[in-house]
């Protein structure tokens, strides 16, 4: 028999601005109502789910209906599953960094405040699973490509190299409206990992093909009337978890292999890169976790890209350096949880700082 689970939330977010900006006229970045509804039906081989969001936006004054889950699970024994349809996908070790998660991001819901599940965006795909002993084979096809929910002026401005100014809602051309890759099959994005343990330590191997998720390509010249657009992308990598000294240690690279501009000479192109990671996470004392990462990112022929680049001005640096810092205490028997995320790039010196208290008053609330 099928086993029915009805549940879901109600939350509101007011998000107001502390400090006034030329470029948006708008002085909330969220003034929202979310009415949530998860539904879940288990059978013995096979279940299926729903998670649907109708949110009341205050700050962009509509209203929006948007699928997270709507997913059917088929197991085939112990070696074999698939999940087909609308999902929030996710894998690798990075804590809100990733090197070769390639699925679709929702940012303007990270700066904005949302919940921290809301950072991953849902695409429609198809994962199957394979487990042969202790070794695992994912693979996931998004056959329309699904681009990240990125930055577009509506809600959060951002600085405009094309318009050499910080762009927002008072914009003539904002949003931003870039060319999607035509809906073909061969538009879709694959993903794939492989991966097993060997004693306490994790191993995993990833590969991509498809585009790059933020529209970071040009169609045209150098001008404001010039279109963004998704250049194709290819990433290949790996990562490693082990303990060590008491916590977890954590490692992962990942190559960006950039296919329309592998010379680095076209400016309207990114360039390829290198990403790496090291992270260290552990208790310093009862209920206090303490977590470190260092992040980098090297563009390959960078003075290729200098020498060839409309805005040489504007380009990030060669090495991009970030660190963050995560502190956890967890009180009160547990129901009081104080937590701090915070982003520092040495090299850009900016900063993104993400603290947190939250009290269960009951499991339900």
């Amino acid at each position: 028999p099928w086993d029915f689970q009805l549940g879901g939330f109600v939350e509101g977010l007011v998000a107001p601005r502390v400090v006034r900006s030329s470029a948006s006229a708008n002085e909330f970045t969220a003034a929202e109502a979310r009415f949530r509804l998860n539904v879940d039906a288990v059978h013995e081989i096979a279940s299926a789910r729903f998670r649907g969001d109708v949110f009341v936006d205050g700050a962009l004054s509509r209203v929006w209906f948007d699928i997270r889950d709507a997913s059917i699970f088929v197991r085939g024994g112990d070696w074999f599953s698939m999940r087909f349809g609308r999902q929030v996908l996710t894998w690798g070790t990075g804590d809100f960094l990733f090197l070769n998660d390639l699925f679709p991001k929702d940012f303007n819901s990270f700066f904005i405040g949302r919940a921290d599940e809301y950072l991953k965006a849902p695409s429609t795909s198809i994962k199957t699973t394979f487990m042969i002993k202790k070794i695992g084979l994912d693979l996931v096809w998004t056959p329309i490509f699904e681009s990240d929910r990125f930055i577009n002026g509506e809600r959060l401005s951002f600085f405009n190299p094309l318009l050499g100014e910080i762009q927002g809602d008072r914009s003539p051309f904002s949003p931003i409206q870039p060319l999607f890759p035509d809906k073909r099959l061969r538009n879709g994005q694959i993903h794939g990992r492989l991966y097993g343990s060997a004693g306490p330590v994790e191993l995993a191997a990833y590969g991509y093909g498809g585009f790059w998720p933020q529209p970071t390509a040009l169609t045209g010249p150098p001008s404001p009337d010039v279109t963004l657009t998704f250049a194709r992308l290819a990433v290949y990598g790996a990562s490693l978890r082990a303990p060590l000294g008491g916590g977890l240690y954590n490692v992962a690279g990942a190559f960006y292999d950039s296919l329309d501009d592998r010379a680095g000479t076209d400016p309207t192109i990114p360039n390829s890169q290198f990403r790496g990671l090291a992270g260290y996470e552990r208790e310093l004392f009862t209920k206090f976790q303490v977590g470190l990462q260092y992040y980098l990112e090297y563009t390959l022929d960078y003075d290729a890209l200098t020498a060839n680049s409309f805005f040489p001005q504007y380009e990030q640096n060669e090495f991009r350096h970030v660190l963050t810092l995560r502190l956890t205490q967890l009180l009160v028997m547990d129901k009081l949880e104080i937590s701090l995320f915070t982003f520092f790039s040495p090299d850009e010196l900016d900063t993104y700082i993400r603290p947190r208290v939250t009290y269960k008053i009951i499991d339900p609330l």
